[in-house]
C-alpha cells in the first residue's frame, strides 16, 4: 500500500460511523453529541425492518458488522469511515480524551487518517503493542492471563485468512477494535477479500468472542499489510487529535504524573 493524500487545508471530508450494537445497548449519545455524523447503526440481536443495515449472522462481535458495511457500501464510500463500539466510555478510550468517543471522534483528524490510510482510534499501545500474538509458537505456550486469545492464532489459519501471504510471526496493534479507515485504502483491497474474510468467520468454529478476537489483531494488517503496527503514541495524539506536548518525552512526563496523581486519589479514599 501507498500513502495516501489529504484534501487541501480546510477542505471538508465525508465521514460515517459504523456502530454494531446489541438491542439493549443504548446509543442516545451519538445524536446528542454528535447530531451531524452520519450514521450506520447495526443492531444484530434484532435486524432493522428496512433490511438497510443487516448482518448474515450475528458472529464474531463487531468484525461481521465491519466487514457487511464495507461489503455492502463498497462503490460508495464517504472519506472516511469509523468504526466503533456502541458505548459512550471504555477503559480501552483514550485517557487524554476522558476515555470517552464523542471527543475522541470530534477531535478526530482526517487527513491524518487520509495519509496514513488506517488509524487506531487509541493512541496507547499497551495492550497489544509491541511483539503481542505470536503465530509462531505452540498452541500450549500462549499466556493465558494477558492474552489467552493467543491460543486460537496459528499459521494455518492466518493461511485459510490471507490464502497466499506468508504469515507474520507476531501481530501486534493496540487493542480494542476501534479504528477510522479512508475509502481508498479500502479500496486498495479487492472486495472479494473481504467477502472471503467474512465467508471465514461464517464458516469457523471458533465462538464468537474467538474469532471476534482473530480479527482483532488482523485489521491493522488488512489495511496496512504491517503485521505490528505500533505508531508513536505522542504522534497519534498529535497529529490524530491535535493534543500535542513537544515531544515524546514530555507526553510520558504527563502521564506519569496523572498515575502518581491518581494514586494519591485513591489513598484519600
Amino acid at each position: 500500500f501507498y500513502p495516501g493524500v489529504a484534501k487541501p487545508v480546510g477542505a471538508n471530508y465525508s465521514r460515517i460511523l459504523v456502530v454494531p450494537k446489541l438491542r439493549s445497548e443504548h446509543i442516545g449519545w451519538i445524536a446528542q453529541e454528535l447530531p451531524d455524523l452520519e450514521t450506520a447503526i447495526y443492531e444484530v440481536d434484532h435486524p432493522s425492518v428496512d433490511g438497510q443495515y443487516r448482518v448474515p449472522k450475528n458472529k464474531g462481535h463487531e468484525a461481521m458488522v465491519y466487514l457487511t458495511y464495507i461489503i455492502d457500501h463498497y462503490d460508495n464510500l464517504p472519506d472516511t469511515i469509523i468504526f466503533a463500539h456502541a458505548h459512550r466510555t471504555a477503559w480501552h478510550n483514550n485517557i487524554l480524551l476522558n476515555l470517552d468517543t464523542p471527543s475522541t471522534l470530534k477531535r478526530l483528524k482526517d487527513d491524518r487518517v487520509a495519509r496514513q490510510g488506517y488509524m487506531n482510534l487509541r493512541c496507547h499501545l499497551d495492550p497489544g503493542c509491541p511483539n503481542w500474538i505470536h503465530l509462531d509458537r505452540a498452541e500450549i505456550d500462549f499466556d493465558s492471563v494477558k492474552k489467552p486469545e493467543e491460543r486460537h492464532f496459528s499459521f494455518e489459519v492466518f493461511e485459510a485468512m490471507f490464502p497466499g501471504e506468508r504469515p507474520p510471526p507476531v501481530l501486534s496493534q493496540a487493542c480494542c477494535a476501534q479504528f477510522a479507515v479512508s475509502a481508498q485504502r479500502v479500496l486498495d483491497n479487492p472486495k472479494a477479500l473481504y467477502e472471503h474474510l467474512r465467508d471465514w468467520l461464517l464458516a469457523t468454529e471458533l465462538e464468537d468472542k474467538d474469532s471476534g478476537r482473530i480479527f482483532e489483531y488482523m485489521w491493522q494488517y488488512l489495511f496496512t499489510r504491517d503485521a505490528e503496527h505500533c505508531p508513536s503514541m505522542n504522534s497519534c495524539y498529535c497529529d490524530g487529535y491535535g493534543i500535542c506536548f513537544g515531544s515524546a518525552s514530555k507526553l510520558d512526563a504527563w502521564l506519569a504524573k496523572l498515575k502518581q496523581r491518581e494514586g494519591l486519589d485513591d489513598e484519600l479514599d
